[in-house]
């Protein structure tokens, strides 16, 4: 995982924001960059693992080094020391795939490009016998996340923009909306200001913590197309689509809530996002934790 902040096209402010959130030591100056792109790569990673639910999953935080003893793939002593503790942000070692997760510009995706190539090297470099690992692709999605009825809703988009490298991007809601429901039927987006992201930045990085913490407990439901976020007066709900498409039938059947929420089935659809060239400067963020 990286350890450079970084979002979308614009740099970090050099006097970084500190924030309120709860559980948080008041003095705290954590940046907003930090607090969006680790909540962005937990959800990524979470989202992908339940695309995924038969792959063994290292995610974020193992050291490659673990990685191979745990797993069984190799010889450690093959790598370089500076290869000990890097973390690869998705390494699946069923398929033998592996992704960096970065936001949505340019530099963010040499940067990712790179990265990836130093860690499937570590990777290949141990394996005995059976596959090589290689760069990860087609794997997008996205996820909603509403602060409260008849606000703005967020989104969280993301798509693998070349092998080994998934590129994501944080917009909300043209206009103000009660429902998930309705933003998503709208379907037109506008990027974030920087005001937003400082005001909201920690909120949904303690809530996307705090809801996938306690369901990475859970057993993991095969067929999940999604998850909503609420957060209404503090209070930060994450909640699963427990159903595919088509399942839920016409009518008014809904799945069991867990923990609040809204469940909605939303159907799948390509990717959106443009080529990061053609992102202008102010889109975006420019996160990369």
């Amino acid at each position: 995982m990286s350890d450079v902040p970084a979002a979308g096209g614009v740099p970090a402010d050099p006097a970084p924001q500190g924030y309120n959130v709860p559980g948080r030591k008041p003095d705290s100056q954590m940046p907003w960059e930090f607090f969006m792109g680790g909540a962005s790569h937990r959800l990524i990673a979470f989202k992908y693992g339940i695309s995924h639910p038969r792959s063994r999953l290292y995610c974020n935080n193992t050291p490659i080094k673990t990685i191979i003893e745990e797993a069984g793939l190799g010889d450690t002593s093959h790598l370089f020391p500076d290869e000990l503790l890097i973390r690869p942000d998705i390494a699946d070692v069923s398929l033998r795939k592996l992704f960096e997760i970065k936001p949505w510009h340019e530099r963010a995706l040499q940067e990712g490009r790179e990265e990836a190539r130093k860690y499937l090297a570590a990777l290949n470099r141990t394996i005995r016998d059976g596959r090589l690992f290689t760069g990860g692709t087609d794997f997008h999605g996205e996820i909603l996340i509403r602060f409260a009825a008849g606000q703005y809703i967020w989104r969280l988009e993301w798509k693998t923009s070349e092998p080994g490298v998934v590129q994501y991007q944080w917009t909300r809601s043209k206009k103000p909306f009660d429902s998930e429901v309705a933003a998503y039927r709208d379907a037109q987006w506008v990027d974030l200001s920087v005001e937003e992201l400082r005001q909201y930045g920690g909120w949904v990085e303690k809530a996307v913590e705090g809801m996938i913490s306690r369901r990475e407990k859970l057993a993991t439901v095969s067929g999940t197309v999604g998850m909503v976020i609420d957060l209404i007066g503090g209070v930060a709900t994450i909640v699963l689509w427990s159903a595919i498409q088509g399942q839920m039938g016409s009518g008014a059947q809904q799945p069991p809530s867990q923990g609040g929420g809204q469940v909605i089935p939303f159907p799948a659809r390509p990717p959106s996002i443009a080529s990061p060239a053609r992102v202008p400067a102010a889109a975006g963020m420019s996160l990369s934790p």
